[in-house]
């Protein structure tokens, strides 16, 4: 019984990290992500891929895969390139410099002949890379009103590394069943936390990307007159309805006030404590209760093709999220 859910959550989390490659590969447009932000992402979700077929190989044939070359290749390999991929997500503008190429020594791990000493060293480096990460995400909590959900998330990141090491250091003195059940299902775990909350919030790469950008890159506002262009901004989308485009963009938005897509996402982050797709969500949920109250029989599919969702789904969750209530709800409590 044990065997089988294990089977099942390395079916989960070898599916999820395929979808989570191909995804930040080839869909993630929103995001300006460099080759090795890329690469490095590949590597990684790779790296947990190969693991985690060992791990069924070991729950189908009982093979020890401590023993096998490849298994040990990847365990060594995806903390360094977690390292890289967080480096290259939170300070994106940094300089690749060679001195970064010492991450990769936990690889010589795999010239070590006894395991129980290199698998508790690993573990140790990859809870030092995910605490390293949690902190610089601390740091961005000034720009980020739902600093929470972020931290919320990571701590249970930094929780799982914990357990990891444990589980490392106890690799001499345990039997092998145990450590493939616990870390294949650490594994499953991690990726159900990265599926569900970007299930439960689909920008918040997008979010913190823009964080980051703000935090670690220098002012682009520095010769602008910043309210000046926050009046046009809000006369873009009351007058002109800018927000009705199902398709707009930051750069959409940009090309249209007639400055960058860095300068929009800092002037909106800064001047109005909000990132941008929170605000194009405000506007159109604003729109939207205004002719909830002004056409009480017009359809909700309607009212949320008109304000410039795409879909009717995607309306009843901003505007839950925005005003506490459904729009049905709120059609209601204007009635009564």
């Amino acid at each position: 019984m044990i065997n089988t859910l294990s089977i099942l959550i390395i079916g989960f989390s070898v599916f999820s990290a395929m979808i989570l490659m191909a995804v930040y590969t080839f869909f993630l447009k929103s995001v300006n992500r460099s080759w090795y932000a890329i690469l490095s992402c590949v590597v990684v979700l790779a790296c947990f891929i190969g693991l985690q077929l060992e791990h069924f190989v070991y729950f189908t044939e009982g093979a020890d895969v401590l023993e096998s070359a490849s298994y040990r290749f990847a365990l060594y390999l995806s903390p360094p390139m977690f390292f890289f991929f967080a480096r290259a997500t939170v300070v994106p503008d940094s300089p690749l410099h060679p001195l970064l190429l010492l991450h990769l020594l936990p690889l010589g791990l795999n010239f070590v002949p006894r395991y129980e000493v290199a698998v508790p060293i690993i573990f140790f480096i990859g809870m030092g890379y995910c605490f390293a990460l949690a902190y610089q995400l601390y740091q961005l909590r000034a720009q980020r009103k739902r600093f929470g959900i972020e931290m919320f998330f990571f701590l249970l990141f930094c929780l799982i590394a914990v357990l990891g090491l444990f589980l490392g250091l106890s690799i001499a003195y345990i039997d092998h069943d145990y450590f493939y059940l616990f870390y294949s299902n650490s594994i499953g775990l991690s990726f159900l936390l990265v599926v569900g909350a970007l299930i439960l919030f689909p920008d918040l790469v997008e979010q913190l990307v823009e964080a980051t950008q703000l935090t670690y890159a220098s002012s682009t506002l520095k010769d602008l007159d910043v309210k000046a262009w926050v009046d046009k901004l809000e006369q873009l989308m009351s007058q002109s309805k800018l927000y009705q485009n199902e398709k707009l963009n930051l750069s959409m938005t940009a090309e249209a006030l007639g400055i960058n897509a860095h300068q929009l996402s800092e002037l909106v982050n800064r001047e109005l404590g909000m990132n941008f797709s929170r605000f194009i969500r405000e506007y159109r949920v604003d729109a939207a209760k205004v002719i909830l109250a002004k056409e009480p029989d017009t359809s909700i599919l309607a009212i949320s093709l008109e304000v410039g969702f795409s879909t009717q789904s995607n309306f009843y969750a901003a505007f839950k999220e925005i005003t506490g209530m459904s729009p049905g709800a709120y059609r209601k409590s204007l009635a009564g």
